[in-house]
């Protein structure tokens, strides 16, 4: 008797979970097949994108600012840069308003409300894997043989998704509230793209600055996963490097899981009340 009274929640926990994740799969299926779903090129649009970015900022930076002097192997290092920035956008751009645009279904459906900003979150990550096919096109073209070093860049991503989730939890929390978010999210993201070094390196900053850009986890991780493909060279200099050995670049990551820690139990707290606000 008493095994089976410890059993079945056990069991009933387990089915709720397997729920949530196949309402998680799905909802997340299903908005990444609306993203592209009246597009004639469909999914293409997830390479080309990245790849046009590439264009523009390799003419006019590489070429005409020659910010790609001493830089080894530039292409590859400005279309990691693009694919990581565009990840960052995508995801925080896709869960802040998740909320209010699934309101229909927070209210109607009995589920966690924090599948929904996590089915936006995953839906970007679907987004990211294609995006990768054009970095791995630049990998072939430089001529570059994957090594052991390379798995580094797992958990380097995994922080970056830590990260962006954190952030789209907390301003999917504010946004309910303060729709202004929305401007302001915009304004900060075209910002971004001139502060973080996506197509110019670290090094031209004062070392101050650049001590000030690698507390961002966007920038740790961007010029982490660059010294792990193209080496720790001036350009590619890595945050334990530029914050003092590999206990500065603790910092970056505990901001990255703090973030992580706030918007969850930020959404938590304020969850009760989405259906009625949204």
């Amino acid at each position: 008797m008493t095994g089976a009274t410890y059993v079945a929640p056990q069991a009933d926990r387990r089915r709720a979970i397997s729920h949530q994740l196949r309402v998680l799969r799905v909802i997340a299926s299903v908005e990444f097949k609306l993203k592209y779903a009246d597009s004639a090129m469909g999914y293409v649009w997830s390479i080309l994108k990245p790849l046009s970015y590439f264009g523009v900022l390799w003419i006019v930076f590489g070429r005409v600012f020659k910010f790609g002097v001493g830089i080894d192997r530039f292409p590859l290092y400005l279309i990691t840069g693009i694919v990581l920035y565009t990840f960052f956008v995508d995801s925080t751009g896709l869960t802040f308003p998740s909320l209010v645009k699934g309101s229909t279904i927070l209210r109607k459906i009995a589920f966690p409300p924090l599948v929904i900003p996590l089915s936006a979150t995953l839906t970007a990550c679907m987004t990211f894997c294609i995006n990768l096919l054009a970095v791995l096109v630049f990998i072939v073209g430089s001529e570059l043989l994957p090594t052991v070093e390379w798995l580094a860049i797992v958990p380097l991503l995994l922080e970056l998704i830590a990260f962006c989730l954190g952030l789209g939890l907390i301003l999917a929390t504010l946004y309910v509230r303060f729709r202004d978010i929305a401007q302001i999210w915009e304004l900060g993201t075209q910002l971004l793209i001139f502060a973080s070094p996506i197509m110019y390196p670290i090094t031209i900053l004062p070392s101050w600055a650049q001590k000030a850009a690698y507390m961002n986890p966007l920038v740790q991780v961007m010029q982490d996963i660059r010294a792990v493909m193209l080496g720790t060279r001036q350009a590619n200099e890595t945050a334990a490097s530029a914050l003092a050995g590999y206990g500065g670049r603790a910092i970056p990551i505990g901001i990255a899981l703090a973030t992580l820690l706030v918007g969850l139990l930020l959404f938590r707290r304020e969850s009760p009340r989405f259906a009625e606000r949204v």
